[in-house]
Order: structure tokens, then C-alpha cells, then sequence
């Protein structure tokens, strides 16, 4: 027994020699329901040379408690930071050179995910490494919310699913607390804009426990986008350019437009009819069946609305 204990750790020493050290960050605020969860995945990780950073934001919950149960470094902030700086807080009490990201409500089911990432930094040229998510099944089978749209040619970086190079998250600034909602983006565009190369890997995913795209979000994402827009005009412009017919700016507008219409005519007519034909034209991007596929747009048009009105909100506060 005391040969396979140390034949074991011979094991452990040889397999972690030439191999990187690995920081995960994880900011937390008010997860109490699915800290603990996120912790047993990641440590269940297989990946030897890792360490396992927490920021906790503040939480006024029980986090601080069920933390004190996992062998993992806590920082904790006195005053709420907002998860972009409680991330840049991790990153610079990290000693890996690799650095991943994970929020504290999506969970791994695959022991080799943090290997998923690292095999593409073995390209010099590789900055930051982006995963995908998958949706925690309801009670009948059923993702929570909505089938998968076909990748943005540049899909941004997600932070609860992602990884950078230390030095590249360094030298870029990390992420911006001042555009908090945004920040995935703002970081992606700074990586992109100073050489590096981003890859996307549909083999690392996690499953993301709450819905990813909701109603309630979409208002939040929206009043960062002029402060984006105005920082990273270049960037935006072409994502904007790219999806203009089917994106926020346009459908926000456009059944504004139709609301007063029907409005003054008193005549619902208009806005369903543009409500209509938007949902059909989301809807055709997604690989689900037809009557999956109209709800599917259907709700990805109302989030694009509500992301639009949070988008004035922020310009009238002057975020």
C-alpha cells in the first residue's frame, strides 16, 4: 500500500514538471446557492500545478462561510468592488502564468479543462483562449433558455468561461472598472488591438446554472454600450456594421418607431408585425427545431430591445 501511495506521488511530480502553473480566478458576490458547487468542479480538475483564487465582493450572504470549507485562497473586499476589478484583484495575487477565469455559478464537468486551455498557449502567438457554456437542464430535458446561435468571427472572450496569459492581461490593463457590464468586450478588443491572437474552443465548456441571457441582464449590458462604443469606436463599429439588421441598434429604433405608429393611430398593428418578422429572421440562425426556433428569436428580440433601452439609459445618466 505504501509503494502505490508513493509510486502515486511519483506520479504527480513527474506529470507537473515542464508544465505551467495555472491561477483560476473566481469573483464572487452573494453565491451562496452555487459556490460550493463551482469549487468541488474545480478541484476535481485534474491539472496538478493550480491554484484557486476567490474574491469575494462583499458578499453579506453565507459565501464567507462555505469558503472556509474549500482549500483555496479568499480575498475578501470590505466595500464592493464590482466583479472587473474583483477579477483584476485576482490577477494580481496570482502566481500562474496562466491565468482562468470562471464565475461562481457555472460548474465543470470535465476533469481536463483547464489542459483544453492550455494546449492552444503552446501557439506564442495565443493570448487569451475562450470557451462556451452549456445550460443547466430543466426539470423536462430542456435547456433553461434557448438553443446555440451560430460564433460571432469575433466572438468576445466570456470571463466566466476564459484564459489569458499573465503577462498579456497585464500589459493590456486587465479589465476596466469603469465599463464593468462591458468588460469582456473591452478586454477582448484591447488583446485583439495590441497583436495578440484570441482562439475558441467549443471541447472546453462548463455549464452555466444561471440563464445567461436574461431579460433583466440584457438592460445592464446595455448601458455600457456608448461608454464602449466611445472608448473602442474602431471595434464596435465593426461588430455594429456586421449585425446591423439584427442588432439592438436597429430593432431598439425600429419597434420604437412602430410603438408610436400604432400609438397615434391607435392600431396594434405595427409592432407586432415588426415584432414578427424580426423573431422569424434571429430565429433562422439556430441549429433547434422551427417552433424552438420562433421562440428562440422571439425572445432574442426582446432582449436586443431591452438591451437598447438600457443603452439610452446609460447615455442620459453619462455612463
Amino acid at each position: 500500500m505504501l509503494l502505490g501511495i508513493l509510486h502515486k506521488c511519483m506520479e504527480t511530480v513527474l506529470e507537473s514538471q515542464g508544465q505551467p502553473v495555472v491561477s483560476v480566478v473566481i469573483p464572487t458576490y452573494n453565491e451562496e446557492k452555487w459556490i460550493g458547487s463551482c469549487l468541488q468542479s474545480v478541484l476535481r480538475d485534474s491539472y496538478p500545478q493550480k491554484e484557486i483564487i476567490v474574491v469575494d465582493d462583499a458578499s453579506t450572504d453565507t459565501t464567507g462561510e462555505i469558503l472556509k470549507r474549500f482549500p483555496v485562497k479568499v480575498i475578501r473586499n470590505e466595500k464592493r468592488a464590482g466583479p472587473g476589478s474583483a477579477r483584476n484583484i485576482g490577477v494580481r495575487e496570482a502566481k500562474g502564468e496562466i491565468v482562468v477565469f470562471i464565475d461562481a455559478h457555472c460548474i465543470i464537468n470535465d476533469s481536463e479543462w483547464i489542459r483544453k486551455f492550455l494546449q492552444f498557449f503552446q501557439n506564442p502567438k495565443v493570448g487569451a483562449v475562450g470557451g462556451y457554456f452549456k445550460r443547466e437542464q430543466s426539470k423536462w430535458g430542456r435547456p433553461r433558455f434557448i438553443g446555440e446561435s451560430q460564433p460571432s468571427p469575433r466572438r468576445l472572450v466570456k470571463s466566466a468561461n476564459g484564459a489569458y496569459r499573465k503577462t498579456v492581461f497585464e500589459q493590456v490593463g486587465g479589465f476596466d472598472p469603469c465599463i464593468e457590464w462591458g468588460g469582456d468586450a473591452a478586454l477582448t478588443y484591447k488583446v485583439l488591438s495590441s497583436g495578440w491572437k484570441i482562439v475558441h474552443s467549443r471541447d472546453i465548456m462548463v455549464v452555466h446554472a444561471e440563464k445567461i441571457w436574461s431579460i433583466r441582464r440584457a438592460f445592464s449590458y446595455g448601458t455600457c454600450y456608448f461608454p464602449l462604443h466611445k472608448r473602442y469606436p474602431k471595434e464596435t463599429g465593426l461588430e455594429l456594421g456586421k449585425g446591423l439588421l439584427l442588432g439592438p441598434m436597429f430593432i431598439g429604433p425600429v419597434s420604437t418607431l412602430a410603438l408610436i405608429v400604432d400609438i397615434i393611430l391607435r392600431l396594434p398593428i405595427l409592432t407586432p408585425s415588426v415584432i414578427v418578422f424580426f423573431s422569424i429572421l434571429k430565429g433562422a440562425s439556430f441549429k433547434v427545431s422551427i417552433p424552438q426556433r420562433l421562440i428562440n428569436g422571439l425572445y432574442t428580440t426582446l432582449w436586443d430591445f431591452v438591451y437598447y433601452l438600457g443603452a439610452l439609459y446609460g447615455l442620459l445618466r453619462g455612463k
